[in-house]
């Protein structure tokens, strides 16, 4: 199977999923009568749109074929996001968002544990008090409430 398929067939999903839940988020009681849909509304038919013109489009004769041992560290860099995804409410965002870092760093080559660390801790902790005590954005805090810190 051909690149531009395999990747219409993954685009096609996850847009397919956005889409879906980009729609199933209630309408707001009051305030911006776009409401906070639109966004992933839009952006999954998008998605959906870009899946359908790689799958139909008409194949060139020296498409490549994919090679799988190049494939299989998106394929895990994506289960790793779902994870980072799933794991958001129960790790919280800080301690997600350092693991994903870190491993997402190594997955992509980085070879050195303690050049990362600094960064994905300076950017988890950063951005989580960014968003919670200066914007007043709550982010899920997760485990941190049990060491009393969140």
């Amino acid at each position: 199977m051909h690149a531009d398929r395999i990747w219409g067939v993954v685009i096609l999903v996850l847009g397919g999923a956005y889409l879906l839940e980009g729609i199933r988020i209630p309408p707001p009681a009051i305030g911006d009568p776009l409401g906070p849909r639109v966004f992933p509304t839009v952006l999954g038919g998008v998605m959906l749109v870009c899946a359908v013109g790689l799958l139909f489009r008409p194949r060139r004769r020296e498409a490549p074929v994919i090679e799988w041992k190049l494939f299989a560290p998106v394929v895990l860099l994506a289960g790793l996001l779902v994870a980072y995804a799933f794991s958001l409410a129960w790790l919280g965002y800080p301690l997600a968002t350092f693991l994903f870092m870190v491993l997402a760093a190594r997955m992509m080559g980085e070879r050195s544990l303690v050049g990362s660390l600094p960064i994905a801790l300076g950017f988890a902790v950063g951005v989580y008090l960014l968003f919670t005590k200066f914007l007043l954005i709550p982010l899920p805090a997760g485990a941190l409430t049990l060491l009393g810190l969140g």
